[in-house]
């Protein structure tokens, strides 16, 4: 059970919000994370908003690749909820169970590029201020560009805000059979 409770649905902010969320998901329901927050629309809309951006969006670095970071990080972190939600998501997107088994391990079952940024996330979200050019250069050897390696950071730093509010509120894990 949250250790908080839902905004009320008959808000207009919260309504809006959630049409848009079922409107861009296609899920039929709100991920229960985002319900966590919505006791304060604004900071549900800005959740929203992050994921749209750092995730949903169209860019270089594939969404498939996004979401197997944030289920690195987020086991790294041992939040449940993150890590099943984004297990969940990976499935539905085609990865078997044991490609998102080998994403808790080494990362056998992956590209040299694909290693190389999951690498990265795990080290980053470890000690970020331990990372050097040196890190960077792997990256950009690898084949990432200045863009990509802000986009894979980002992403890191979205999944630390978003384990802790999953963790610190108490959200509970979805069925999965959505």
């Amino acid at each position: 059970m949250p250790f908080v409770k839902e905004g009320d649905e008959s808000n207009p902010k919260i309504l809006s919000l959630y049409k848009e969320i079922n409107d861009e998901l296609k899920i039929g329901k709100i991920p229960n994370i985002l319900k966590t927050t919505s006791i304060d629309p604004q900071i549900a809309r800005w959740f929203w908003d992050g994921v749209k951006i750092i995730l949903l969006r169209e860019s270089s670095i594939p969404r498939i690749l996004k979401e197997s970071i944030a289920l690195v990080v987020s086991n790294a972190n041992s939040c449940e909820y993150c890590t099943k939600a984004h297990g969940t998501l990976l499935q539905l997107m085609g990865f078997t169970e044991e490609k998102i088994i080998d994403l808790k391990g080494n990362f056998e079952s992956f590209s040299d590029k694909e290693k190389s940024a999951l690498n990265y996330a795990l080290k980053i979200n470890d000690s970020a201020n331990k990372i050097t050019s040196d890190d960077h250069k792997i990256l950009k050897d690898s084949g990432y560009d200045d863009k990509q390696v802000v986009e894979i950071t980002a992403v890191v730093a979205a999944f630390n805000w978003a384990n802790v509010i999953a963790d610190a509120l108490g959200t509970e894990i979805e069925n999965t059979d959505c």
